[in-house]
């Protein structure tokens, strides 16, 4: 059938008409937009009315903060314009683009060009752009992110194509009778990007605790702006100042910038490299990956098929194989492969296709001369026919050996091969990718299992893994022996490396590894993977890939090259080393901060620190140290959480500090201190404690690390004695010294003491949660 399609003056009225594909854009935001978010923050207002407070008591030498918010604010303005932009440019390559008619010629335009009438054609691996109905072909359509089916449902002439599923088998020429905000593309695309709960443990820490610190800013504050004036009677002033300093300490706004600003500099670095981050988080997610599961073709092998050898039975085989190349609508390598290397013409026609499908393993052509052409697997379509000797070699070289028979039955798709007359053996091959080997055994070295998940024949996977050193690649499944979940779950745990996989299975794999409680990162470029990339926690497209692998993954590497993946591994792990051991040091303030306002409300005493000191002690406690961290290269996987970071390295010396403030305050007679001394003393000691954490989170130590110690306790010194008018600090006399010294080294003490008892916690935690997962 002879199709025209519309006239450029058909497609210029349809555009006036406003009948055009135009579509939800991804939201980019504008220059404006992204300065509103930033400067109109709750902490920003939060700190904007402390500001206004000590102004107005002309408490100037308090306000050092202000300046710190407004260069934040400054910073992260600028490094998220400069990630938009490039991601921008980033989505423009990766556009999906469909082939329609127009002339009587088959161009490819963009989705969002696509006009009402417009015959289009779909093959395998595209997603339908815009609601359509087929006028001639025959496909097969995967409309799981429709109705959640996975079966592939047939579609013939005169069937209706919804936008948003894809195309797994066939090819079709299809009339668009919807477009824009009138058909499934604008509900079913923007679910596909958007339905994805993120699996960031930083995200997670970041709101919980923002949560739960914020519904105690306003009573606390409250609470000591009414003892300040109301119990003890103390000066507006110094009151406002205390309070502030209490309110600053309990948001850890600077780890969450330090957050943001890092994994935005990685999507940028990253980007430099073609590779597109679609998900921030996904960096982070990746970097913590347990397993990683490999598709072998376009990911381990380039992706191009060629033709090696062909073992010919029958002389009619050149025939009917030209039949097939000058026929067939498929679009896969094997096909593309096979076109490459047959041409000329045939006598045959074509009566019905049955296109290839990788649940199937085989496609087929009805001819006019009442036979069947099957091309596929060998062991589907006749288990009982030995590989000759030269095809056996090819495939323990790698090689796809595809058999070529006829059948004397019409085919239709409930076919149950049999008394096939074999035609030919052809071996195609896809040569693994030169940085393969390297690139399996950097993640096999660094603490991630590889599982090589493919639809090729096992001998075929296993000779391509065993080229790239997977480790215990001679140790195959065969993917179809595999029918209970047990079966599935067990396997998937003791073996690496699977053939004749269907796309469910793969699903049912990355489902298993994940109850046994392992982060799943997984890669693929095809229809076939996209149900298991969209369960996977960190779903990465290998190349162009199809439409629906691109829209699914929340990472693209657009060069297709393992080398590449490897690269946003590092990157992932650098930022997330980092990011968890500067945790410790923002998290120390907030701890502190929270429980000394707390005791300092039950004691009816002021807070001890002023909003100078507390932005001076943070340059030396989170802010010099963490900048440090960067240029220290720390790729090794996470080998804990957050939190759990957190709790080992800050309570133990924010409970130090608490202590000897509780000391100092209940028997600052009994030491003969005034509240000045005591609380100058206690600068002091917050620095020295708090800079003993950072000494303890650098362990184990080197020349550099020494250095960066070395540099924060003597700057430390030096900015208070620099600064210690406007730190309204106290002289003090050898006594002090002494006493202060005595307190030191009794703060190494407790800070072992707890320190030991926060191991025994933790211990008897993970305990725990190993004997109940051990019992489920």
């Amino acid at each position: 059938m002879k199709f025209v399609g519309l006239t450029q003056e058909e497609v210029q009225e349809k555009i006036s008409n406003q009948h055009v594909n135009t579509l939800p854009k991804p939201e980019i935001k504008t220059n404006g937009q992204i300065i509103r978010q930033h400067v109109f923050t709750f902490f920003n207002l939060y700190s904007i009315i402390i500001a206004s407070a000590l102004l107005y008591v002309k408490a100037y030498s308090s306000l050092f903060f202000i300046f710190v918010m407004f260069t934040n604010t400054v910073m992260f303005i600028i490094q998220e314009i400069r990630s938009r932009n490039l991601i921008s440019e980033l989505n423009i390559i990766i556009s999906p683009k469909t082939k329609v008619l127009r002339d009587g010629q088959l161009i490819e335009i963009d989705n969002e060009d696509i006009v009402l009438d417009d015959i289009v054609y779909y093959e395998s691996g595209n997603q339908i752009s815009a609601d359509a109905t087929i006028i001639d072909g025959f496909v097969e359509v995967n409309e799981s992110l429709l109705s959640g089916e996975v079966d592939a449902i047939e579609k013939h002439e005169g069937d209706p194509l919804l936008s948003g599923s894809f195309i797994i088998s066939g090819g079709c020429y299809a009339k668009t009778i919807h477009v824009g905000a009138d058909n499934y593309a604008v509900k079913i695309t923007q679910a596909v990007k958007t339905d994805r709960e993120s699996n960031s443990e930083l995200l997670k820490t970041f709101k919980k605790i923002t949560r739960y610190t914020s519904l105690f800013v306003i009573p606390i504050g409250s609470i000591l702006l009414y003892q300040g004036l109301i119990v003890r009677e103390q000066t507006l002033k110094s009151v406002f100042v205390n309070t502030s300093s209490a309110l600053l300490g309990m948001l850890p706004q600077g780890l969450v910038l330090l957050t943001t600003l890092s994994l935005i500099a990685s999507a940028l670095k990253l980007g430099s490299k073609k590779t597109l981050i679609q998900d921030l988080y996904a960096i982070e997610i990746l970097s913590q990956s347990d397993v990683l599961c490999l598709d072998k073709t376009g990911t381990l092998t380039h992706g191009e098929m060629t033709l090696k050898s062909v073992h010919e039975y029958d002389p009619r085989f050149e025939e009917y194989i030209q039949t097939y190349v000058n026929f067939t609508h498929d679009n896969n390598a094997t096909a593309l492969a096979l076109k490459k290397a047959f041409t000329g013409n045939t006598r045959l026609n074509v009566v019905q296709e049955i296109p290839f499908s990788s649940a199937r393993k085989w496609s087929a052509l009805n001819l006019d001369n009442n036979t069947s052409l099957i091309l596929g697997a060998p062991e589907v379509l006749a288990n009982d026919l030995d590989l000759p000797s030269s095809m056996s070699l090819e495939r323990s070289n790698g090689s796809r050996i595809i058999l070529a028979g006829l059948s004397t039955e019409t085919i239709d798709l409930n076919y149950s091969p049999n008394n096939l007359t074999p035609l030919a053996f052809i071996a195609i091959q896809d040569p693994l990718r030169d940085d393969a080997a390297n690139a399996i055994n950097f993640f096999t070295e660094n603490d991630v299992a590889i599982k090589i998940i493919s639809g090729d024949s096992v001998e075929t996977v296993q000779a391509i893994a065993s080229q790239a050193n997977v480790p215990n690649a001679n140790h195959t499944v065969d993917a179809r022996t595999l029918t209970t979940d047990e079966e599935i779950e067990h396997a998937i745990l003791n073996y690496s490396v699977f053939g004749r996989a269907t796309p469910n299975q793969k699903l049912r794999f990355v489902e298993a590894l994940q109850r046994n409680k392992k982060k799943v990162a997984m890669t693929g470029d095809g229809i076939n993977d996209v149900l298991a990339l969209k369960k996977a926690d960190c779903s990465i497209a290998m190349g162009e890939g199809s439409d629906a692998a691109l829209q699914i993954s929340q990472v693209v590497i657009m060069d297709g090259q393992l080398s590449t993946l490897v690269d946003v591994v590092k990157e992932g792990r650098q930022v997330m080393n980092h990011i968890t051991r500067s945790a410790s040091m923002y998290y120390l303030r907030t701890i502190l901060t929270f429980f000394v306002s707390f005791i300092a409300i039950m004691m009816n005493v002021p807070f001890p620190f002023i909003p100078f000191q507390i932005t001076l002690t943070n340059m030396f406690v989170d802010g010099f140290p963490s900048f440090m961290l960067l240029f220290e290269q720390n790729i090794d996987k996470p080998k804990e959480s957050l939190f759990m970071h957190v709790f080992r390295h800050s309570v133990p010396n924010a409970a130090a500090i608490i202590f000897f403030w509780f000391i100092l305050n209940v028997f600052n007679q009994t030491f003969n201190l005034d509240v000045e001394s005591s609380q100058t003393m206690m600068y002091f000691l917050n620095g020295y404690i708090s800079i003993h954490m950072i000494y303890r989170i650098y362990k184990p130590l080197n020349l550099y690390r020494v250095a960066v110690l070395i540099i924060d306790f003597v700057g430390f010194l030096l900015s208070s004695l620099i600064f210690w008018p406007l730190l309204e600090l106290e002289r003090l006399n050898f006594y002090h010294i002494k006493l202060m010294l005595v307190f030191v080294a009794v703060s190494h003490l407790i800070v072992y003491c707890v320190h030991q008892i926060v191991k025994s916690i933790i211990k008897r935690s993970n305990s725990s949660k190993n004997n109940n997962f051990s019992e489920a």
